[in-house]
């Protein structure tokens, strides 16, 4: 069950309705937390059963570490924890992974054995609901958060639908009090809520699906490629990845808010950066300050000398690309990502701090050539393994091999470059602006242009379409 589905707004409706007309706080809540397990089960109804284990055991470890006082059992308590959440991440997502790389060894030094497909299959959003309890258990051990006292409201908090399949991943100390006062339908922003569901859409089904999303395919499924095609079809894949997973997290953003919950913004204008620092504060934000928080920072940050800090960066955005899949090209992006700011650093810090510039004009080509860079790091991303990357690179640098014609149509490459320009633009102008508040004061005619444009993403994608690009995450 997708957002952009019909299946998606019949079981939407019903939720909504049933919610808002039950008198009890304390039921809606029950109401939620079912209807959250029914949503997540149209994926896979037998890793329900896992989702609710984990969430159980967390909610134990995190009472037992607030009742324990020992310095030395509430260290062992922590690590237990992560190590159980981490270990079932591990399991489910990496074990093939693992056991490819180790067949790949052995063959290096003339070892030879058949390769092992463990029919392992992939709990759907267990990379986000990992980090949300992960998060928990350390806050609760930091003594941050108070452990939850209703495992109704704890098991909210991990599996609420909006958020549960591709986040945004949510902080306990954010959504907990949240669950205390009850919701009232005259005080909650519905329609910014449907609104930012209805962008949501769009981006999704009308620019990531029909615009974007063909023009990257054929072009990363061709032999060879132009200049201009590899280009091409690397910046459509970036403006598809962003049209995709920010349009998710709007419609997670918007649905929630229709029941009267807030969830922190993920995505504001990273396309307007000035460097690939500032990006990753723009970027997936729920991640890069989860990443932030609990890798970089406990690695000691940069406390310890610009060197030991450009090493933690490394290894912060070497797990990044790990998190992101299970494959050797994610790690490379995620490591690519982190030489950028490394390189960015010491920029800043010994020639030139690009960043505090007065000129009217360089602020727009410094955000494009970030763009640049972003689209360079996001091939790793999407081709099917580093030799195919490095294909694609080389072809964008003009020394691959020869293409025997252009493999996008003008069509396809001009409706490509002028959308992605509007995005460009529009994420320059809109740098300065936090949040969606601004979104109630829009014009009528403005709102019923966004209800069109939901209506065409719903009835043109009846959840037959490609999935969103992080539900495989």
């Amino acid at each position: 069950m997708t957002f952009d589905s019909l299946t998606f707004a019949v079981f939407l409706a019903f939720v909504f309705a049933a919610y808002w007309l039950t008198p009890g706080w304390t039921v809606r809540k029950v109401l939620l937390l079912v209807t959250s397990y029914v949503f997540y089960a149209f994926w896979n109804p037998f890793f329900v059963a896992l989702l609710v284990a984990t969430t159980a055991f967390d909610w134990l470890m995190g009472r037992a570490l607030a009742r324990t006082e020992a310095v030395r059992m509430r260290k062992l308590m922590l690590a237990g924890s992560i190590a159980v959440n981490l270990g079932a991440l591990g399991f489910f997502k990496y074990a093939q992974f693992f056991a490819d790389t180790a067949v790949d060894l052995a063959r290096t030094v003339g070892v030879t054995f058949q390769p092992m497909d463990l029919g392992i299959l992939l709990p759907v959003g267990i990379s986000f609901y990992t980090f949300e309890s992960v998060s928990y258990v350390i806050d609760v051990y930091r003594r941050k958060v108070p452990p939850s006292r209703s495992f109704l409201d704890y098991g909210l908090y991990v599996t609420f639908f909006p958020h549960l399949v591709a986040g945004p991943i949510l902080r306990y100390g954010d959504f907990s009090p949240q669950c205390v006062v009850p919701k009232r339908f005259a005080e909650a922003r519905i329609g910014l809520g449907a609104a930012l569901l209805m962008i949501g859409l769009t981006l999704k089904v009308a620019f990531a699906d029909l615009v974007f999303a063909p023009v990257s395919d054929k072009v990363f499924g061709a032999g060879t490629l132009s200049v201009a095609d590899a280009w091409i079809g690397a910046a459509s894949f970036s403006f598809q990845v962003y049209c995709d997973f920010a349009g998710y997290s709007l419609c997670a953003i918007g649905t929630a808010l229709m029941f009267g919950f807030r969830f922190p913004s993920n995505f504001e204008s990273p396309f307007g950066s000035i460097g690939i620092a500032e990006l990753w504060t723009r970027w997936h934000i729920s991640l890069s300050s989860w990443l932030r928080d609990y890798v970089f920072l406990p690695l000691g940050g940069y406390r310890n000398g610009r060197g030991r800090g450009a090493v933690n960066v490394m290894i912060t955005f070497v797990l990044c690309g790990l998190w992101h899949g299970a494959a050797w090209t994610y790690v490379v992006w995620g490591a690519v990502n982190g030489a950028f700011i490394v390189a960015e650093r010491i920029v800043r810090d010994r020639v030139w701090d690009f960043t505090r510039t007065r000129s009217p004009l360089l602020p727009w080509l410094l955000a494009f050539a970030t763009f640049g860079l972003f689209t360079l790091a996001v091939v790793f991303f999407r081709a099917q393994s580093l030799g195919h990357a490095g294909q694609v690179l080389l072809a964008m640098a003009g020394a691959g091999s020869s293409a025997t014609g252009p493999v996008l149509t003008v069509q396809e490459a001009t409706l490509a470059l002028v959308l992605g320009a509007c995005v460009l633009v529009a994420h320059r102008l809109s740098v300065n602006v936090k949040g969606w508040d601004w979104l109630d004061d829009v014009h009528p005619a403005f709102a019923t242009a966004l209800l069109a444009c939901a209506t065409f993403a719903i009835v043109s994608s009846p959840g037959l379409g490609p999935a969103f690009i992080y539900f495989q995450f």
